[in-house]
């Protein structure tokens, strides 16, 4: 299953058209009766499935899940996409909307630390990886162009060898794909390498507070919040990610072959305005009471 990644549906049964056309080209005889014959079903049935004549129960959505060989995370994946896909309420379409985000957010990839070094060590590693993957091209002159700041050409080629070297672009059917789509890094990257590469955003974020307003979007709330509840604060940030990289990789699946296409970059912070030590020192003498 190296090739279709379950995480990235929304919709069961176009996995599963997409699931029989992967196998029937890399195995000749795969047909719908052997495919039938994997999830113990009658091959007019699965058929039926597909085109969206028919639905899965629970018990059969799992019996498909196994017949292609999920993991049993997959399965459980599969399952739960079933039943968002044929829910009838808004409520149950939210119920099984939310165990899919949270299972597609566990489902990301955990880099090492040496891994994380490399990608995250300039800001550009990752735009150049995107736009590649994006125009489907390995030009340099082309990627030059478009980033938002000029490099220098020997760069952006010794950056895209890189990326082939560390097999995080490879070209499949003439196509360019990346294995570092999405990802985790493990707790101890955040204090190392993901510091410098959130201070090179940040500096382009600023030149970018200079484009029309239809071209990004700023927001900023400043608020109370005390700090014993500083974790589900944290916590807060974190889901709401997570919520926007589903919709983004949703919307971005529906409009892949769109020309349109460009990469953007999200940031979030989250910090105090006010010194911490001070507050202490101010209310040990009594002055935080005027």
């Amino acid at each position: 299953m190296e090739a279709i990644d379950i995480y990235s549906y929304l919709d069961y049964r176009a996995f599963c058209r997409d699931f029989y056309h992967f196998k029937k080209k890399s195995e000749a005889k795969f047909s719908y009766r052997s495919f039938a014959r994997k999830t113990s079903v009658a091959p007019a049935h699965l058929k039926h499935v597909i085109d969206g004549k028919r639905n899965l129960s629970s018990e059969m959505s799992i019996r498909f899940g196994r017949g292609m060989g999920l993991s049993e995370k997959e399965v459980d994946y599969f399952e739960n996409l079933v039943r968002f896909n044929q829910g009838h309420s808004v409520e149950e379409k939210n119920l099984y909307f939310e165990r899919l985000r949270r299972q597609r957010a566990r489902s990301l990839k955990i880099f090492t630390l040496a891994e994380a070094a490399r990608l995250l060590s300039h800001w550009y590693v990752v735009a150049i990886k995107e736009i590649v993957v994006n125009l489907n091209s390995c030009d340099v002159k082309v990627v030059q162009k478009i980033l938002r700041k000029k490099l220098p050409e020997n760069l952006i080629q010794r950056t895209i060898e890189d990326l082939r070297e560390m097999g995080w672009l490879q070209l499949k059917d003439n196509r360019w794909t990346s294995s570092a789509s999405q990802m985790k890094f493990p707790d101890e990257v955040k204090s190392f390498v993901i510091q410098s590469f959130h201070h090179q955003m940040l500096e382009l974020s600023v030149e970018a507070l200079e484009d029309e307003l239809h071209e990004r979007e700023y927001q900023a709330a400043i608020f109370t919040f005390p700090d014993s509840e500083l974790p589900a604060l944290k916590q807060k940030v974190k889901d709401l990610q997570e919520d926007l990289v589903a919709f983004v990789q949703d919307i971005a699946n529906k409009h892949s072959e769109d020309p349109d296409l460009r990469v953007f970059y999200y940031g979030a912070q989250c910090f105090a305005l006010q010194n911490k030590t001070v507050q202490s020192d101010i209310d040990e003498r009594g002055m935080g009471h005027a």
